[in-house]
């Protein structure tokens, strides 16, 4: 492995976005923005999932406890503390750089609230910098053209090629110290063609689905390992 390596993880096409238009007057809807206030204006399945069918590709949206798994587990990992991971996510709003310093809420619904704030300014805290996240103002394709390339570009995903986890993280930093790594941020489906369209390196872990934490915490204790971190 090379010196100092930085591994830039993105979860992407997160199923993380507000409710759309189209079912703000439904009375589940109402009723989580009664009583959630903020945190319930945040598309979420386990409020919405009655009216959700009626939405384009329902089941890759409303999901943000996907990305709250994910914060918590890169932010607090030993290969963010020690200052080896640069971690983004990418949703319908855009583009997102997380501040490695930040404190993820573990209450779920202040974690939505927050995220509320976000879609709608585009950063977070609102009105002091530093920000926890902010909205890059570059899309994922475009950062990832103007810095990586397809030899430390990795895709996991269903439809890549099958192969261990020691394999995959092998080629990591055989080009460059650092690399990028883009995990889906939905529930089910496949990444869309504007995804799948970045020059990359596709794999599998296995012949079926897992979900995105589990990807990162395997992914995370391989590298942290191979930095002899842990």
């Amino acid at each position: 492995m090379m010196t100092n390596p930085r591994m830039h993880i993105i979860l992407t096409e997160t199923a993380l976005e507000l409710i759309p238009k189209s079912l703000k007057k439904k009375p589940s809807t109402m009723k989580s923005i009664e009583k959630f206030g903020r945190a319930g204006q945040i598309l979420d399945t386990s409020l919405h999932h009655s009216n959700m069918h009626t939405l384009e590709n329902s089941q890759k949206r409303g999901r943000p406890d996907i990305l709250h798994h994910f914060l918590l587990d890169t932010l607090g990992s030993p290969a963010n503390i020690k200052g080896f991971l640069e971690i983004y996510f990418h949703c319908a709003s855009g583009f997102y750089k997380v501040n490695s310093e930040m404190k993820c809420p573990r209450d779920y619904i202040r974690f939505k609230g927050l995220m509320f704030q976000l879609i709608r300014k585009g950063h977070i805290p609102p009105n002091q910098q530093p920000y926890l996240i902010s909205r890059m103002d570059i899309d994922l394709k475009d950062w990832i053209k103007n810095n990586f390339n397809r030899k430390n570009t990795f895709i996991f995903s269903l439809n890549g090629k099958e192969a261990s986890l020691e394999t995959i993280t092998s080629k990591f930093f055989n080009e460059a110290n650092k690399c990028a790594v883009l995990i889906g941020g939905f529930q089910k489906n496949h990444f869309s063609d504007d995804i799948l369209e970045i020059p990359s390196q596709m794999f599998a872990l296995a012949d079926r689905g897992y979900d995105s934490w589990i990807v990162t915490n395997r992914l995370l204790a391989k590298f942290e390992l191979d930095l002899k971190l842990i």
